[in-house]
């Protein structure tokens, strides 16, 4: 057992990490990506350990400044010996062969997740096994019951509580303010918690950013909700089923999102924050995340399984996918869109996804139905309700959006007449992300054409906002090389037609 000192580091990674001089290690035969076990004052954990040949010396022991809450303190000593591999890794092996794993199996997975045992190697391949032999039933049962578990569960009190969630892969699609600004106004209570980007321009939370403070304490968040009937908060700081979190850092480099860690982390999240009613937006079609409406519609099948077993009611909507909702992308500009939607006005197809949505959620929880949903809309209350949760979310419902956006503009127009084939929503993410969104609000894309519109040559197609020039110039060098949007030629059209 090596005894070594403590030594912290400006260093703040999404794991708790240790770092030892290689020379140390090597006495212990630990490896980089190895577990050790750390003792102090007769407690004990197990972490992973990276090696280095200067960051620490010999001697010394690096720590991570979360390290900070165990009580240890710079110039304190650890003892370390070896640490064997924790179960789970052998499970995940199993189920890479395919095997179907044991409820106990599945919950020792979670556990060691949540407890940073895996390495990110072994993360890595806990989410190959499930995107390539996805989860039996009882699996995901399992799996989603104890990532509840794992985290914090919220009470409201015998409120009649609901949510909505949307798989995602869609640019703008940013319903969730509309939806919960009339969901409240019949009564309902829909805490709703969104999360930030992570390959799109915007998540709902970057968006809502621009308005009000999302990063709101738990204990605002209850005064919230008994104020106003909902909130829009960040769930990253919320402790919510966060071994998802975790398991984000093994998709992400893989650019995978097995289906069934989908469910269960969507779910756990729903039933963690005391959800009894759900709402889940499904949209499919060319490069949305479901590409077939078979697909779509087992994929559906699958929610109200897992909401049934988890004593949730749950409606599922299969809406297309294969264009932007809205005009807006990018949070100022999507801000624009949902407050001209709230004031009467906005993008069509997001004020009717919105109502639809929000309909559903009435008629599940017999609170009315899309008709209703439309008179609170067109009434106003929806837009007073918003902008009351954003004054109490200390935010400013009346700021000028149009003086934040992006002051660096230039406008992407058709060099033929016809109509347009088809935009290509990955492409589009990736120009307004090359512009600066999310971290610059005012960057985006901001649309005017839809899939079927006829266009003239010279006619707009959409506009790119930028916060600085050489952003601009970049995001118009990426729009070149892979054109976000197809115009077919008049003349191609008519002979389709002949």
């Amino acid at each position: 057992m090596l005894k070594l000192k403590v030594k912290y580091l400006d260093i703040e990674p999404n794991y708790p990490l240790v770092i030892m001089n290689t020379e140390d290690a090597r006495e212990i035969s630990a490896n980089n990506s190895d577990r050790i076990k750390v003792c102090f004052k007769k407690k004990c954990k197990i972490v992973i350990v990276e090696t280095t040949d200067t960051l620490v010396a010999t001697g010394d022991i690096g720590l991570n400044r979360r390290a900070i809450k165990y009580g240890i303190n710079t110039g304190d000593y650890l003892y370390i010996e070896p640490a064997e591999k924790p179960a789970s890794v052998e499970y995940i092996k199993k189920k890479l062969q395919g095997i179907e794993l044991t409820k106990k199996e599945c919950e020792t997975i979670i556990d060691d997740i949540n407890d940073n045992k895996l390495n990110d190697i072994e993360l890595g391949a806990y989410v190959s096994a499930i995107y390539v032999h996805d989860f039996t039933d009882k699996e995901l049962i399992a799996v989603t019951r104890k990532m509840i578990d794992t985290g914090k569960r919220f009470e409201w009190n015998g409120k009649n509580v609901v949510d909505k969630h949307s798989i995602g892969g869609v640019p703008g699609n940013r319903v969730t303010p509309i939806v919960v600004s009339i969901a409240i106004c019949t009564g309902l209570v829909m805490p709703k918690t969104s999360s930030r980007a992570i390959t799109s321009p915007a998540g709902t939370a970057d968006t809502l950013e621009v308005w009000c403070n999302v990063d709101q304490p738990t204990d605002k968040i209850q005064k919230i909700i008994d104020k106003t009937g909902g909130c829009f908060v960040w769930g990253g700081n919320m402790d919510i089923a966060p071994t998802d979190s975790k398991i984000i850092r093994g998709e992400y480099p893989l650019s995978v999102d097995p289906q069934g860690q989908l469910l269960a982390s969507v779910m756990a999240k729903k039933a963690a924050m005391g959800a009894k009613a759900i709402v889940i937006d499904i949209p499919f079609g060319f490069e949305s995340k479901v590409e077939s409406l078979a697909k779509a519609r087992n994929l559906a099948k699958r929610f109200k399984m897992l909401g049934r077993k988890l004593g949730l009611k749950v409606e599922c909507a299969v809406t297309r996918g294969d264009e932007p909702i809205g005009k807006g992308i990018g949070p100022v500009l999507e801000c624009i869109d949902i407050l001209s939607v709230l004031e009467g006005n906005g993008p069509n197809d997001l004020r009717e996804k919105s109502l639809d949505l929000a309909g559903m959620l009435l008629k599940l929880t017999k609170k009315g139905n899309r008709d209703t949903a439309e008179d609170i809309l067109d009434s106003g209350k929806a837009l007073k309700k918003f902008k009351e949760i954003i004054t109490i979310q200390d935010g400013n419902a009346d700021i000028n959006l149009h003086s934040i956006l992006g002051k660096y503009i230039i406008s992407i127009k058709t060099n033929r007449t016809g109509k347009v084939a088809r935009t290509y929503n990955r492409r589009i993410s990736r120009v307004a992300r090359i512009a600066g969104a999310p971290k610059d609000k005012g960057a985006g894309i901001y649309i005017h054409v839809k899939i079927d519109d006829f266009v003239k040559k010279g006619d707009k197609l959409f506009d790119i906002y930028a916060e600085n020039e050489l952003k601009l110039e970049q995001a118009v060098k990426a729009c070149m090389k892979n054109f976000p949007v197809d115009v077919e030629d008049r003349d191609e059209i008519l002979v389709e037609e002949i």
